[in-house]
């Protein structure tokens, strides 16, 4: 079966469904050296145009299934292998979440529009109503600081929450739209300093999570997936609290937890999404271990130099590193240099060593 994955960076996607025996060609906007090596065709779209995408994959002829990424999911093509896209537009609006959460009964933060902010309290996370991955996210602690926020010209494209603390993690779903089954739950790791600068970034995580509430994080899962009828891998994000699970977001789409959760399960996420289309849900498996992945941002203005990239190229051989940018590349102050992995017996050991390689090639930017 040949498949065509169109992703702003489509590396993990296009590696899991090589490793389930498709034939693959894919169109990003980085090229990392894995991407490259794992499709049959790659073509990189780097600034170009949207207009230029379809003339792009024509090029590569027909095939049976397109995969498309956030910020590409609206584009027409025959065999689209993603929720409908009005399914993704009600469950990407953050704004109008929290009501469907609401009125199933779900555990979630207080949420409302940055106009009616102050009446959540404080203090106030402050989100877009639509991506970021937690890199455009920060807190607000009195009414002076929203005061300030109101005047900035993007202020409307925002939505208040309330602050919860706890543990972030997240449930991974593949559903054929009338049944499904969480094949795992996961630690999400979120703002961690020896990764990145910024507070609230996504990170990566660590497969299996556990916790006294991890049969409600399956429940709530299982009942968001059949009631927005996802189709394929999905994901929903929690706040772990000493009380309780709240749910934070619907994630209708291939999730950062991936890698994770195939090293921890065995499961190929890609071949379970294609088959869930038929109809066809994959078998739970127990966690054969722990899996660690962290994305380890700059710092400052970093070049893939040789001793870098040779450093990363050599992490990647042995499966310890993925999203391997390509020698001579410039990554910019808090951009993703790249992405380290490892896997171990305990949840400790396997952050220890995740965490070692991470400080190496920190180190060498």
């Amino acid at each position: 079966m040949k498949v065509l994955v169109i992703a702003n960076s489509a590396r993990s996607i296009v590696c899991s469904a090589k490793k389930a025996g498709y034939t693959v060609f894919a169109i990003d906007r980085f090229g990392d050296v894995d991407t490259r090596k794992c499709a049959d065709k790659f073509l990189f779209l780097g600034g170009n145009e949207e207009t230029k995408i379809h003339k792009l994959a024509a090029t590569l002829g027909e095939v049976e299934a397109v995969i498309l990424g956030p910020g590409f999911e609206h584009l027409k093509f025959k065999n689209i292998f993603n929720n409908r896209r009005d399914v993704m537009e009600k469950v990407n609006d953050k704004s109008g979440l929290p009501g469907e959460l609401e009125s199933l009964g779900i555990p979630h933060p207080e949420t409302g529009s940055i106009e009616k902010a102050h009446c959540l309290g404080f203090p106030l996370m402050i989100k877009p109503k639509s991506g970021s991955g937690g890199i455009r996210n920060i807190v607000l602690r009195n009414e002076e600081e929203l005061a300030l926020f109101k005047e900035r010209g993007d202020a409307c494209e925002f939505i208040a929450q309330e602050f919860v603390e706890g543990i972030p993690c997240s449930a991974s779903v593949i559903s054929t739209g009338d049944d499904d089954v969480v094949v795992s739950l996961n630690e999400q790791l979120i703002g961690v300093p020896w990764l990145t600068r910024l507070p609230f970034a996504y990170c990566g995580n660590i497969t299996p999570f556990h916790s006294k509430f991890s049969s409600e994080m399956i429940d709530y899962a299982k009942q968001l997936a059949l009631e927005f009828g996802l189709i394929g891998s999905n994901g929903i994000d929690f706040i772990l609290t000493g009380k309780s699970v709240q749910v934070i977001e619907v994630n209708p789409r291939f999730q950062g937890s991936l890698d994770t959760v195939e090293l921890s399960t065995g499961i190929n996420i890609f071949d379970a999404h294609i088959k869930s289309f038929a109809g066809e849900l994959p078998q739970v498996r127990e966690p054969v271990c722990f899996a660690a992945k962290t994305i380890l941002y700059a710092d400052k203005k970093a070049v893939m130099n040789k001793k870098l990239s040779e450093a990363l190229v050599k992490y990647m051989n042995t499966g310890h590193a993925a999203d391997v940018p390509q020698a001579g590349l410039v990554v910019n102050p808090d951009e993703p240099v790249a992405t380290m992995l490892s896997t171990a017996k305990t949840r400790m050991l396997v952050l220890e060593r995740v965490k070692k390689s991470s400080c190496r090639i920190k180190g060498l930017t």
